[in-house]
């Protein structure tokens, strides 16, 4: 597991946007790649490489955008599949979310999105993440981690992204942790074991080489 402290945030130095923070992931990517690369592939029985290593993103609110925006990256490395994406707490984008953090017609923010620097737009990278996986081996899955009371993302973009998913052929499943509020789907069971659902089913799909349908 490589976790990424992104500019901006915990102990990283500089300032966070859209445009650092994918240079981040990107690095981070990178690095797994190089890891990978580096260390001495086992032989199976036959002489044959083993696959692939499973590679799952799992990006939680902001990491969300994040996690779709490297899932749609065109220069996504070619030898690297993705099995997996889980967007925990996502939301549509920040566009969206203007809308949804201040609704009164009688304040102006939510009317400034045109000079928005940052987007982080989940719903849109969806399409790209459906183009670019279908000559690599099939898109990845997509897990929607929901959180019951969520007080900051409206229910309705979870349904949103599910809906637009299985428009374009993903795979797309939602769960719904029933009570929790935007940071709480990580304190409760049924949480966990969302995410680590969608890590084994990524993994039984890679192991059997069946390729994601909608």
């Amino acid at each position: 597991m490589v976790c990424l402290s992104y500019r901006g945030y915990w102990t990283s130095r500089g300032r966070p946007s859209e445009k650092g923070i994918n240079l981040d992931a990107q690095a981070g990517l990178e690095y797994v790649q190089r890891l990978h690369n580096e260390q001495e592939q086992p032989k199976s029985a036959d002489d044959d490489p083993k696959p692939s290593p499973v590679l799952v993103l799992w990006g939680q609110s902001v990491g969300s955008g994040v996690a779709t925006n490297m899932a749609a990256w065109d220069k996504f490395p070619p030898a690297m599949r993705l099995n997996g994406l889980v967007l925990e707490t996502a939301f549509t984008s920040i566009k969206d979310m203007l809308g949804a953090l201040y609704p009164s017609q009688w304040t102006p923010y939510r009317y400034l999105w045109p000079f928005l620097r940052n987007h982080l737009d989940s719903l849109g990278n969806l399409d790209k993440i459906a183009q670019l996986g279908r000559g690599n081996g099939g898109p990845p899955r997509i897990t929607l981690v929901e959180a019951g009371r969520d007080e900051l993302v409206p229910a309705d973009h979870g349904a949103q992204l599910e809906r637009r998913g299985r428009e374009v052929g993903l795979t797309v499943e939602r769960k719904i942790i029933h009570g929790t509020f935007h940071n709480d789907v990580m304190f409760r069971p049924e949480g966990r074991k969302a995410v680590a659902d969608a890590i084994e089913a990524a993994v039984a799909t890679s192991r059997d080489g069946t390729k994601n349908g909608p």
